[in-house]
């Protein structure tokens, strides 16, 4: 009979102590959780950062060494939701058909719309950046690739497909990324009210694919 090599006797090997970079990263993913929650409950004009210390557990040394200012915090917590949004959507477009991608914009934005706090998170990005020209630059940066990694996806799926579309790849990024926020917002306000097959319907039209009847939404699998 096999047994385990510690005996019941043996201690625990302790745990290793962090190096000092990765207790900075700790520290620094911690912090940006934290904001995400303040920013979330208080907005940008109203979040400070020595309220994201103390939500976090941290002392206010503990944010500024890890973000000069409140905009560098507000734009790191951009930076990763963008991050996600690239890895998301990349794999997606990569493996299925524009008009498989587009049907299943559905489930999409259902997983969106369970997402209070992003769909906010990304009001207060927009609203930020409108009103301070220094956040603008930096949101334009930090978006910038995934508005040029979904244009030429697109650009490329809608050549494979041969369809004629009225808006290139790009302009459909743009389009789908607004109706998405928009209608998310609109789901917030009065949920009842909108009809979840029409982020579908509206993408199919616009990519010059056959329009899907009203409430017969869901993937095609073709």
């Amino acid at each position: 009979m096999t047994s385990d090599t510690r005996r019941p006797s043996e201690p625990a090997e302790p745990r290793r102590r962090l190096t000092r970079e990765e207790a900075r990263q700790r520290t620094r993913e911690n912090l940006l959780a934290a904001a995400a929650v303040v920013f979330d409950r208080a907005g940008y004009n109203g979040t400070s950062l020595e309220a994201v210390a103390e939500a976090a557990g941290y002392t206010r040394g503990a944010v500024y060494s890890n973000f000069a200012t409140k905009a560098d915090l507000f734009m790191a917590l951009l930076e990763r939701f963008v991050e996600q949004e690239e890895a998301v959507q990349g794999a997606q477009l990569e493996t299925q058909t524009i008009e498989q991608f587009f049907d299943g914009l559905d489930a999409i934005f259902e997983k969106q719309t369970q997402d209070r706090q992003w769909v906010l998170l990304q009001l207060e990005f927009f609203l930020a950046a409108a009103r301070d020209p220094a956040i603008r630059a930096k949101y334009l940066e930090k978006t910038a690739g995934l508005t040029d990694l979904s244009g030429q996806t697109l650009d490329a799926k809608l050549a494979e497909m041969g369809l004629d579309a009225p808006f290139t790849g790009r302009e459909l990024g743009i389009l789908l990324n607004a109706l998405g926020t928009g209608l998310a917002l609109d789901f917030y306000l009065e949920p009842e009210a909108l009809d979840p097959t029409l982020l579908v319907r509206a993408a199919r039209l616009m990519a010059g694919l056959d329009p899907r009847p009203r409430g017969g939404g869901g993937s095609s699998g073709s």
